[in-house]
């Protein structure tokens, strides 16, 4: 994230989120999302705090949005699989989770093979 004022108000949200004021940490999430559209982490928090409060079609677009900028991160897919679920979708969420376990396999393998050199 290079935009100062998007990385403020993640940490805003996350601060709101400690504390399990829901609400506002959407808020906080949504406008680090619309102030910075490329900042994934604004959009992946976004997607967990909806899912949180049980808007599972917003959740979702932003899970898909967050996906869109980094697809290889599990958690996305997670939280996406588990709204799918929340919705009844089951095989989409079962897709979701399905790449949840590649990409967590993937950076294992990735990680124990840099340990070895």
């Amino acid at each position: 994230m290079t935009d100062p004022r998007a990385r403020e108000l993640v940490e805003k949200g996350n601060e709101a989120l400690a504390v399990g004021d829901l609400e506002r940490a959407v808020l906080a999430y949504r406008e680090a999302a619309n102030q910075d559209a490329s900042s994934f982490d604004a959009q992946q928090a976004l997607a967990v705090a909806l899912y949180k409060t049980g808007n599972y079609p917003e959740a979702i677009d932003a899970a898909l949005r967050a996906a869109a900028l980094r697809p290889e991160e599990p958690l996305i897919w997670t939280t996406m699989s588990l709204a799918y679920q929340k919705q009844q979708r089951i095989a989409e969420a079962e897709q979701a989770a399905l790449k949840a376990r590649l990409y967590s396999w993937k950076q294992q393998t990735s990680e124990q093979e840099t340990r070895e050199k």
